[in-house]
């Protein structure tokens, strides 16, 4: 395969050294027959249909065009623009450049959503001419779990997919995933009208992410249960500064937990949220939801952050639903961290494995309570696996997609926080102060104040109050209000002495 990569290299501009192992016999079987391949996010799936066509060319001596289904917008883009002229986007507004093209098989890449083609009569026509008969064609279905998990009621169209069946009778259908149980396996199987289907899978969790799973208090207003994690990381940040690893907030269970992180990363941070002039693009903290996916100009700015080496980009933190990050190349992210578990496995894969793509250790951190796993659209694997004390959580992980105990033959240095409890010690935060402690801090606060006839605002003294663990540090309160040493010092003092008996209460 070494003179396949060198031509793709040469093709596409790019530096592959050398197919994996399972990238290659992925390859070969896709010629031959139906592939599901699971592989973990970062492992290179896209390669296997992007060389296709010169294996295809230089070892079958046949022309081979690849029509690959995308579930979103940017991976469509990302692949456009590797791939150049060779590849054209399918969609109902072509222009007639394009729509030529389409008709003359002038294109070893197809892309399109699953809307853009199935049930469309005149495409139907095109790929029943000769232009493509007389290739090898291939079907590529990508992020395929989604033929499963979408295919009811968010985008039926999913489950349609098999019409391509008949249209293209002769054709061998890639189905790309992370995250497939065995059961999804055979579901998938079915969906698609898949034949003679060689399964290329490898246990999903990623040896450099360690896993760790941390009890979120559960405490009213339920507020407080997301400060619980909210303030800690954002006063992280604000500590750090440029130096904060690049990080994925997950929140679920309700988009409102997404503009409430970034309430209180205002709150936390000030000034502080703008690294340089106060402009969007130098935002440390964004939000990314469905609305955001839609506006291309902020989701460019979030996309193009994330793709800029952390130590040039003003971005640390995104506080994000499910709708960041599929198919997407965030190959800098250092921390993924669920405010509150996920649905599913498949989520929960799909999510952590968003951080490591560049190959260094990496953090996946799950908070979560009671009321959390007492949701009904949380599946029972999610809470049992949010509740485990004793078995190795990437065992787990692996068992539940069929791999049975395939983590136990590993080396893993950094496993998970049952293989090594002290994994979740930085972690384990401070409960936040509920209004009435932060009321008493506030109030000793205004006195020793007004006693030593301190000129301070009324701002100021509500940040000490409200974020009273940050400032028990008098380095921080120097470097944020600009007082005396000395005055720094009484303030720190006094907020000391009060955390430690609120905390003791």
């Amino acid at each position: 395969m070494d003179n396949y990569v060198k031509l793709y290299n040469e093709e596409f501009g790019m530096d592959i050294c050398s197919l994996k192992s399972l990238q290659e016999r992925a390859i070969n079987s896709i010629i031959k027959n139906d592939v599901i391949c699971m592989l973990p996010t970062g492992y290179g799936k896209s390669l296997i249909y992007e060389i296709l066509p010169i294996v295809c060319r230089e070892k079958l001596k046949r022309d081979a065009c690849v029509i690959v289904l995308e579930p979103l917008n940017v991976i469509i883009q990302q692949q456009m623009l590797k791939l150049g002229s060779k590849a054209l986007t399918l969609s109902k507004n072509m222009c007639e450049t394009w729509m030529k093209r389409l008709e003359c098989g002038d294109c070893s890449y197809i892309f399109c959503h699953p809307e853009n083609i199935i049930g469309e009569k005149n495409i139907y026509t095109i790929l029943s001419k000769k232009a493509y008969s007389s290739k090898l064609v291939f079907i590529v279905v990508d992020e395929a779990h989604c033929v499963i998990q979408w295919g009811l009621e968010y985008r039926p169209i999913y489950r349609e997919i098999k019409q391509l069946r008949s249209v293209l009778p002769h054709a061998n259908i890639l189905a790309l995933t992370a995250t497939l149980s065995l059961q999804g396996q055979k579901e998938l199987q079915k969906y698609l009208l898949m034949r003679n289907t060689d399964i290329i899978a490898t246990p999903p969790s990623k040896d450099n992410i360690s896993l760790i799973v941390v009890p979120r208090p559960f405490i009213t207003p339920v507020q407080k249960t997301y400060d619980y994690v909210f303030q800690p990381v954002f006063l992280e940040l604000k500590k750090k500064g440029q130096d904060f690893p690049l990080t994925i907030i997950y929140c679920s269970g309700s988009m409102d937990w997404v503009g409430y992180g970034i309430e209180v990363a205002w709150k936390v941070l000030g000034d502080d949220m703008y690294a340089g002039e106060k402009k969007t693009e130098n935002q440390r903290v964004v939000m990314y939801h469905s609305s955001i996916e839609k506006g291309d100009e902020v989701k460019k700015i979030i996309y193009t952050n994330l793709s800029t080496n952390p130590s040039e980009s003003p971005l640390k933190i995104v506080i994000a639903t499910i709708a960041l990050g599929m198919g997407a190349d965030l190959c800098h992210v250092s921390q993924v961290i669920h405010a509150g578990p996920p649905k599913s496995m498949e989520a929960y894969i799909q999510q952590t494995g968003r951080a490591g793509r560049d190959g260094t250790q990496a953090t996946a951190v799950l908070f979560w309570n009671k009321s959390d796993i007492g949701r009904p659209d949380v599946t029972q694997a999610v809470k049992d696996y949010c509740r485990n004390c004793d078995n190795c959580r990437r065992s787990l992980i692996d068992s539940y997609f069929g791999f049975g105990s395939a983590s136990s033959d590993k080396n893993v240095p950094i496993c998970c926080d049952i293989c090594d409890s002290n994994l979740k010690n930085d972690w384990l935060f401070t409960p936040p102060l509920n209004s009435l402690q932060i009321h008493a801090i506030r109030t000793a606060i205004q006195s020793f104040v007004k006693i030593q006839k301190i000129q301070i605002s009324s701002m100021c003294v509500e940040s000490l109050a409200s974020n009273a663990s940050y400032y028990v540090n008098a380095e921080n309160i120097l470097k944020e209000f600009k007082l005396s040493e000395t005055i720094a010092n009484a303030l720190s003092s006094i907020i000391s002495q009060l955390l430690e008996i609120q905390i003791s209460k």
